[in-house]
């Protein structure tokens, strides 16, 4: 039966009424995503996005493609997601609004993306020697494909040639024995790489908080530069999202959030499933404004 012109005029009005929201942690093919930077446009204008970032893992390949997809009618945002670390721990820290031009910064990705490549060879070595070969044809279409490698790549490649059920069971069970005995992952230290975001006219976010981070934490970041913590993210069952956003508000942040979307499963991370408003984008931009503007001024 055909409906009534009339009839969907409200649900119209509610989608209208609603606030536009934005997806500031999505990844592409130019690092581990499975979509390409246009597909993920793509989505995004199906969920109805008012912005989408693209923060690939170390690398600002995907950007250009996004934004000529784009056009003008999806906002793409410019970002990245750097290997970093603090107090011993491995953290990501995501970069907004750079400048994906900016010297010092994909210098420094690009020695990051070349320790990703030397490791992704000593897994796949470690493998070979350990009965479980992947195809080489494979391996070299991976290394094609992305510019910057990981251990999804491999889990992937290990589920296709039939060696694991599953990317859970391929990075448990295949990858992780060797996880301590391979090239080990070029981390920054957090306070250079948010020296590098600020230095490229960005804003630093914190990517998913640990758990374990403490108030002080969050002040010694802060201290370094950081301009936002990201609370919306799909979490699960127990979600910080409340305490990382009074957080953010005690120390003057602005805050973030996202899918943190690797491809079309699981779909509680698919584009547009996990985010914040689009007010929250532009605090965010006044932000970056705000310091650029005054760093212009002096």
């Amino acid at each position: 039966m055909k409906h009534s012109t009339f009839s969907s005029v409200p649900g119209r009005l509610a989608q209208l009424a609603r606030p536009r929201r934005v997806d500031l942690h999505v990844h592409t093919t130019a690092s581990d995503g499975e979509f390409t930077p246009s597909q993920v446009v793509a989505l995004a204008r199906q969920a109805n996005l008012a912005a989408v970032a693209i923060t690939d893992h170390d690398t600002l390949a995907g950007v250009d493609e996004a934004h000529r997809a784009a056009g003008d009618g999806l906002e793409v945002v410019p970002g990245v997601e750097i290997s970093a670390h603090f107090r011993d721990r491995e953290v990501h820290l995501l970069g907004y609004f750079i400048r994906t031009d900016h010297a010092a910064l994909n210098e420094a990705l690009a020695r990051i993306r070349c320790q990703r490549r030397e490791r992704f060879h000593d897994f796949v070595a470690q493998l070979a020697d350990n009965g479980t070969p992947l195809p080489k044809d494979r391996v070299l279409l991976a290394e094609e494909t992305s510019s910057s490698l990981g251990r999804r790549h491999l889990a992937k490649l290990l589920v296709a040639a039939g060696f694991a059920r599953s990317r859970h069971e391929a990075f448990y069970r295949l990858l992780g024995p060797f996880a301590s005995r391979v090239v080990p992952k070029l981390l920054v230290p957090v306070e250079e790489a948010i020296d590098l975001v600020r230095a490229a006219d960005g804003v630093a976010s914190l990517a998913h908080p640990s758990p374990d981070l403490v108030e002080a934490d969050f002040r010694t970041l802060a201290g370094f530069g950081l301009g936002a913590l990201e609370a919306a993210y799909p979490w699960g069952r127990n979600t910080p999202a409340v305490r990382l956003r009074d957080i953010a508000a005690e120390l003057g942040l602005a805050v973030t959030g996202g899918s943190d979307c690797h491809g079309p499963d699981p779909l509680h991370r698919r584009v547009g499933s996990c985010g914040i408003t689009f007010d929250e984008l532009t605090a965010l931009r006044y932000q970056r404004s705000d310091r650029v503007s005054g760093a212009s001024r002096n």
